[in-house]
């Protein structure tokens, strides 16, 4: 029977692995978790996996240097029940015929989760709507809209970005997708019209949500023209990656009282004390809830386990010639 190490501290494992998923990775393979509720060593993580196959890690664990391959010539996998492995691949796994598996497709489901409940929020304009009932009696709510009569934006699509679609859906919007990387007819399919520009999609959404990667080519793609473009009282929502928007053009269109924004990113991360996005009325500004350790991941880290001991592969197995098209 084939070994797997699990890396995670014990309270991490207990926030990532349901009893189900638990029971059910230990039915498929011999399962070695770390006992003790602190990060092992890159040492300490060497040993532990000396004699397995498999390696589970997640936030903060150690990654696939050269001294844990080296010293762990079994192991065939990294499984990372997490989100980004960029940093996995350097000139230690140069060589290597480990397979490198990530856990994203199950972080976009509680992403997108997060970002519908936002934006059915900033559509109806609950928030102001709550702030103005602090001073007056039944106030009014101008301008609210709800889901169906609304068009939607997406901005990329990613594991997260068609997440959200699949959850939007039912609600009938319209719903415009930029994304350079799609082709029409893979957007129809998706229940989304592409959008040749990213301006084209600012000027026409009421609500924006923003799924790429941190790439040369995506760093502050939404700046000063994209957020003037946008409509009065439009809802903008981030939670892809701070470095992704110009935020101070962003912050300069919510001073005018002109947008509402929930942000669960900034650059940097976190935001300064003294940072705007803290304190203004029309914006929502959270410590990255979004993603984090959720029953999701650890079903999927058992599905992709299960599925290489039984010769397929894992959903989302990342190579090197992805890596500019990652987070």
């Amino acid at each position: 029977m084939a070994k797997v190490g699990v890396l995670m501290p014990v309270s991490m494992q207990k926030a990532i692995f349901s009893e189900a998923s638990r029971n059910e990775l230990e039915a498929a393979a011999q399962v070695k978790w770390n006992p003790t509720d602190v990060q092992f060593s890159d040492e300490e993580a060497a040993a532990f996996l000396q004699d397995c196959e498999v390696s589970i890690g997640s936030w903060r664990t150690p990654k696939p240097t050269k001294p844990i391959l080296e010293a762990c010539p079994s192991l065939k996998l990294w499984e990372h029940a997490a989100g980004s492995v960029k940093g996995f691949f350097t000139d230690d796994l140069r060589g290597s015929d480990i397979m490198i598996a990530s856990c994203a497709p199950a972080i976009g489901k509680t992403v997108a989760e997060m970002v519908l409940g936002e934006m059915i929020i900033g559509l109806r304009r609950i928030i102001p709507n709550a702030q103005s009932n602090q001073t007056e009696f039944r106030a009014p709510v101008p301008n609210k809209l709800y889901l169906a009569a609304s068009t939607v934006g997406i901005i990329g699509a990613s594991q997260v970005g068609r997440y959200f679609l699949q959850l939007v859906r039912p609600f009938g919007p319209k719903v415009l997708l930029y994304d350079p990387y799609i082709t029409q007819e893979a957007a129809a399919e998706l229940g989304a019209t592409k959008v040749d520009t990213l301006m084209e999609l600012c000027e026409q959404c009421d609500a924006i949500t923003m799924h790429t990667p941190m790439t040369d080519s995506t760093r502050r793609m939404m700046g000063a023209e994209q957020f003037q473009a946008m409509k009065d009282d439009a809802v903008f929502i981030n939670s892809s990656r701070g470095g992704c928007i110009d935020e101070q053009a962003l912050i300069a269109e919510l001073e005018k009282g002109r947008l509402f924004a929930f942000l669960d990113v900034s650059d940097p991360e976190p935001a300064e004390m003294s940072n705007p996005i803290r304190t203004l009325p029309n914006c929502i500004y959270t410590s990255h809830l979004a993603g984090g350790q959720s029953y999701h991941i650890g079903q999927q880290a058992v599905e992709d386990v299960k599925a290489f001991l039984n010769g397929a592969k894992p959903k989302m197995v990342v190579t090197w010639d992805m890596l500019d098209r990652l987070a």
